[in-house]
């Protein structure tokens, strides 16, 4: 039986709910989670309108801390590896969030796959946009151009920092608070600033090798 750091209930209908939670709704039928993960809250999902088969995943041991919240469109899917700590985070996603394993993302951090630019979005697709918003039934703001967030494996996003859409963070990065990140980070570049600038390189501690060695000197 899976085992999660929450306990999920079913109704006699087959819905799922996390026992104790505060905000009363069910969790979507299309999120996956894994082992020991935790949730924390349906209310995460309030703005949650993927219709993919699967449209969140929650990695084993990753928690969901401080109310995530994680709205995505029809097509959005956001992902989530193991061991990742998430503090209080918005998503946006109309086609895909990928957060690899063993990442750190902080208070008020914001990542989205999607958003409106003079140069890519025209008055008439901004008013499509928004009028299509205005008829639906949860008023989902459903981007015509996102571009997917990939965030590699050991990566630490500090509190505030803004992640826009078409990004991949590399490897062992460091993102400083209340950065505003546009461009690719190359792996274990420490990023500040608005707009996001590389201000210096860190020597890698995550290899494989490194990881092996650790490895072999706690068992010996």
């Amino acid at each position: 039986m899976l085992k999660l750091a929450q306990n999920i209930i079913r109704d006699p209908s087959g819905h799922s709910f996390i026992e104790g939670d505060w905000f009363p709704a069910a969790l979507p039928d299309n999120i996956e989670l894994e082992e020991m993960c935790y949730p924390d809250t349906s209310f995460s999902f309030a703005s949650f309108f993927s219709e993919k088969p699967v449209g969140f995943h929650l990695g084993f041991a990753s928690g969901n801390y401080g109310h995530c919240l994680f709205s995505a469109g029809r097509n959005g899917e956001i992902r989530i590896g193991k061991f990742v700590t998430l503090q209080c985070v918005r998503f946006i996603s109309n086609e895909l969030i990928d957060i690899h394993d063993h990442c750190m993302v902080s208070w008020g951090v914001t990542i989205t796959d999607s958003w409106i630019t003079d140069d890519t979005m025209s008055t008439e697709v901004k008013r499509s946009i928004l009028q299509n918003a205005a008829n639906s039934d949860h008023r989902h703001l459903e981007f015509t151009e996102p571009k997917k967030v990939v965030i590699e494996e050991n990566v630490w996003v500090g509190f505030e920092a803004v992640i826009l859409p078409g990004v991949t963070i590399g490897r062992g990065s460091i993102i400083g608070a209340k950065s505003v990140v546009a461009d690719n980070i190359p792996p274990y570049a420490v990023v500040a600033g608005n707009p996001g600038r590389v201000v210096k390189y860190l020597e890698p501690t995550d290899t494989t090798e490194l990881k092996n060695r650790v490895l072999k000197d706690i068992k010996s």
